[in-house]
């Protein structure tokens, strides 16, 4: 384990301390962090940087705030507590189809990235998503409508089937 994954790790174990149920199982990490399964069939989420986790807290919000806990078919995880302090937050585990990991979104404008880097990118999701782009991109738009402009789309993230 690598020194930034067990600082994580303690920061989850501190968010989680005082409860009844306790964290079990890794079942996700990436750049932004750690995510691990609750013994309560919850997850909680570590991040690596506290930007990371404000972005997708206040993703997470927003989506609370629009109950949008559900586009196109997809499921939106619930989140059930934050911390500001450990950047850690404790959501609804789901299953496919579902669309997760707002750490790398943006709130309120989109990204403003060079039109041949959008090409390529659109491009590499076509080839990704295959014929499920079209859907991709409707989940998108269907999120950019409240303000939420999605960067990291991957198949992990946004998991049709």
């Amino acid at each position: 384990m690598f020194a930034w994954q067990a600082e994580i790790r303690e920061r989850m174990e501190l968010f989680y301390f005082d409860r009844t149920s306790s964290i079990a199982d890794q079942i996700g990490f990436g750049y932004d962090g750690l995510v691990f399964e609750t013994t309560a069939d919850t997850a909680i989420k570590g991040f690596k940087h506290e930007q990371l986790y404000r972005n997708e807290r206040d993703v997470y919000a927003r989506i609370d705030e629009y109950d949008m806990y559900e586009v196109r078919g997809c499921r939106i995880p619930h989140v059930f507590g934050t911390d500001d302090e450990l950047w850690c937050i404790e959501m609804e585990i789901v299953s496919p189809p579902f669309v997760l990991d707002f750490a790398g979104a943006y709130l309120n404008f989109p990204p403003e990235y060079p039109d041949d880097v959008m090409a390529t990118w659109r491009a590499e999701k076509r080839e990704q998503y295959e014929d499920d782009w079209p859907w991709v991109q409707e989940i998108m738009s269907d999120l950019a409508s409240i303000g939420i402009y999605l960067a990291d789309v991957k198949p992990g993230n946004i998991t049709l089937r």
